[in-house]
């Protein structure tokens, strides 16, 4: 009887609580300040953007002035152009140094900082190919513009590299051959032949080729797969049939080129001629094919559409409310009191500068700097693949997103467009803005006489970058109370093994006949030039400890209990994420703070997703060589120089023991405190591929992210102003009837 007393009285105070609600609803605007409802106050107008793209008529006028200006670049026209001729690769911004920026941006000087170019040529005329890289300015073009070797952020103190793939076509095309050479061989032991010529069979081969170049004693060596073509789903990377070969193209002269080893069922051949002649040999054993099938299509549950028209996104129809300003032309983002501008690179994609909340500045740079991919396995590619995407352009792969799908009805969206080969390239609709709900509330609390629930609106800018056979979406996520959430996340086809038993299982799953996993290492890393109210900043580790402690209301015992350790980081150095998350990582300003007396500062932290992302697993990689040392840590902090503006650079994809940027010449001791800081993090995973990889990689089990966290940075939570909330009153009903008393019957 107590049981269903009680739930009667809860049953009949929900009720009222809802009944209540549709005579008395109190938004945000009755009980905190007004939030932004698509108004803009003064301070949030549109600023010149320093950071934007060369416009199409700047890039005209530079690539005028480089092939008829006063230079020794001999530049012949990429359309017409040999594999023995120079011609202008790609041409961008060099961004202005920071200095310069925020002289301007904070008012100090009216003059804007000067406009300069980096200019990437392939150099075909010499002996050896290379690949030049020049800065370019003051633009437009006149009697002061000059042209230098780009060495500013190099520290490497080069500004050219050597080019290990100097004609694309013969070096696909020379493997091609060899194939074919062997097609009797293919035709008997994998039951197809090498897709070459006009042949192109669904069921035919392609030949895979293992990223990096591996320059070996001055040799330029790769291993070939061969894979079953996949046509239909361009699924090869699940489609490897156990057939390598490795070949040495050094120099441009294919005929001096070789195959150096062939390897099949786990034997090793120092020639064609010992691979075939062991073909021939009675009692030759064979493999079983991998073989195409439903297994790779991504369709088999859903039907198909088709293709998209260049005007199917829609601009905020009308049918969700959009509470940001987006300026188009200067690239410039308003929401919810956030600020920022952007910028485009075709290596890296979108970066944001000059990132304000409620009128600070919190950071003056976030955006992508690498994507590399480890792999492990038993056969020559997938034991040594090792994948750098800013090589393939995580900018110019940013194509066209999918509304309703890639991103939510009603988001608005921006093209991106570049110089490559001396052509503008437009993609349309390819970063997506939208204000998001999220399903759960914000804050929310409720006592005997009312309930206050905050609805949890958010601001995301979303891009996704097409590399090989991954698909990675990268969000910039902005919170009301003044959080910053980056996001990675990975979909497409995993790159696997031919499966051969007792050996595969040591690096992955088995995942269908004839095709296994393998495991790999997604690192990722960002920069984020952190300005906490000012370029004078110091990192704290604020650690969580067990201790042991007297009270005086506890004589004579020692209580066990924990407590906090503030720990200044001196110098530079690199940090990983503590165990337990028994330590925040925080960068603050000394200087500055809180009406409490506390410093002011973000809290540096692993966000949602799937743990903490991930570092290297393990170091001294061959192939990897010296190209990637930022991913030895989970973050790394550094002083900020403008000779220090990236941590990587495309051309370490060919010259991974020597690199243009060497990574761990950043933290060499320097003192970081209340110095102006970068702290370069990484997003990722370790990826172990199994089953439910197939066909592709669901998002949310790649996801990885790192939140900024304001950390005593206001007095009170901001987003009170901000968030869209309801308080509903009901009458008094004693507290105690809502509670089950000792001994009463559970509410049923």
């Amino acid at each position: 009887m107590a049981g269903t007393l009680s739930f009667s009285i809860v049953a009949i105070v929900v009720f009222i609580f809802i009944l209540y609600a549709f005579f008395e609803t109190l938004t945000a605007s009755s009980l905190f300040s007004p939030s932004l409802s698509g108004k803009l106050t003064t301070s949030e107008q549109t600023r010149h953007n320093i950071w934007a793209d060369l416009s199409v008529a700047e890039t005209q006028a530079l690539l005028h002035y480089l092939h008829i200006g006063p230079n020794n670049l001999n530049l012949s026209s990429p359309a017409s152009a040999t594999a023995f001729r120079n011609f202008v690769l790609r041409t961008e911004l060099l961004r202005p140094n920071k200095s310069q920026a925020l002289s301007y941006v904070d008012g100090v000087s009216e003059v804007k900082p000067p406009r300069w170019a980096t200019v990437l040529i392939y150099n075909g005329s010499g002996v050896d190919a290379t690949l030049d890289e020049y800065s370019v300015g003051p633009l437009p073009p006149s009697a002061e513009t000059e042209i230098r070797p780009l060495t500013l952020y190099h520290n490497s103190g080069k500004s050219s590299s050597p080019n290990l793939v100097p004609d694309g076509t013969s070096l696909r095309d020379w493997p091609y051959s060899i194939a074919e050479d062997i097609s009797d061989i293919t035709e008997s032991i994998l039951g197809s032949s090498i897709n070459s010529g006009n042949k192109s069979s669904p069921d035919g081969l392609e030949i895979g080729f293992r990223d990096p170049w591996v320059d070996s004693d001055g040799r330029t060596v790769r291993w070939c797969v061969f894979q079953r073509a996949g046509k239909q789903w361009q699924s090869r990377t699940l489609l490897p049939q156990g057939l390598f070969f490795k070949i040495d193209t050094t120099g441009r002269d294919s005929r001096e080129w070789k195959v150096l080893h062939w390897f099949y069922n786990n034997i090793l051949y120092n020639s064609t001629e010992e691979f075939r002649a062991a073909w021939m040999t009675p009692g030759f054993v064979t493999t079983p094919s991998n073989l195409d099938g439903e297994w790779t299509h991504i369709d088999s549950l859903a039907g198909y559409s088709e293709p998209l028209e260049e005007d199917t996104a829609s601009e905020g129809d009308g049918s969700h409310k959009q509470n940001f300003l987006l300026d188009k032309e200067q690239k410039f983002v308003v929401w919810k009191g956030f600020e920022f501008h952007m910028a485009f690179s075709v290596a890296t994609g979108l970066t944001l500068y000059d990132i304000r909340f409620q009128g600070e500045r919190i950071l003056y740079e976030l955006g992508l700097q690498e994507a590399l991919s480890q792999y492990a396995g038993s056969d020559p590619v997938q034991g040594a693949a090792k994948y750098l995407d800013s090589f393939w352009g995580m900018g110019g792969t940013m194509f066209q997103l999918v509304p309703g799908y890639d991103c939510p009805e009603g988001s608005r969206y921006m093209d991106v467009q570049f110089s490559l080969r001396s052509e503008m390239n437009i993609h349309r609709n390819a970063i997506c803005f939208f204000e998001h709900q999220a399903d759960y509330p914000l804050q929310r609390h409720t006592t005997t006489s009312y309930v206050s629930v905050s609805k949890n609106n958010y601001f995301v800018v979303r891009t996704v970058a097409v590399v090989g056979n991954y698909d990675y979406t990268i969000d910039y996520i902005f919170y009301l109370d003044g959080s910053i959430e980056v996001k990675f996340r990975a979909s497409g086809y995993i790159q696997g093994a031919y499966y051969v038993p007792g050996e595969s299982e040591t690096y992955g799953y088995r995942v269908h006949d004839q095709f296994a996993s393998s495991l790999h290492d997604h690192v990722i890393n960002f920069k984020a030039d952190f300005d906490i109210l000012g370029q004078q900043n110091t990192f704290v580790r604020v650690n969580i400890e067990p201790t042991t402690a007297r009270y005086p209301w506890a004589p004579g015992e020692d209580r066990s209990t924990m407590k906090l350790n503030r720990r200044v980081v001196e110098t530079e150095t690199g940090l990983n994420w503590p165990a337990n998350s028994a330590s925040h990582f925080v960068v603050l300003n000394n200087d500055s703070s809180n009406s409490w007396g506390e410093k002011r500062g973000y809290r540096i932290m692993p966000g949602s997703g799937m743990g903490a992302p991930a570092h290297l697993t393990f170091q001294g990689s061959e192939a990897l060589g010296r190209a990637a040392e930022w991913a030895q840590k989970d973050l790394w902090i550094s002083r900020q120089k403008d000779t220090e503006a990236r941590s990587s650079t495309p051309a370490s994809n060919f010259i991974q023991n020597d690199p243009m940027i060497d990574f761990s010449k950043f933290i060499d001791g320097e003192a970081v405190v209340q110095e102006d800081l970068v702290v370069w993090f990484n997003l990722g995973n370790h990826h172990v591929p199994h089953s439910g990889d197939l066909p592709n990689t669901l998002q949310h089990t790649s996801a990885s992210s790192v939140w900024f966290m304001p950390y005593n940075f206001h007095d009170r939570d901001p987003s009170r102003g901000k968030s869209d909330s309801i308080r509903l009153r009901a009458p008094t009903v004693h507290y105690q009837s809502l509670v089950r008393d000792e001994g009463t019957e559970p509410l049923e």
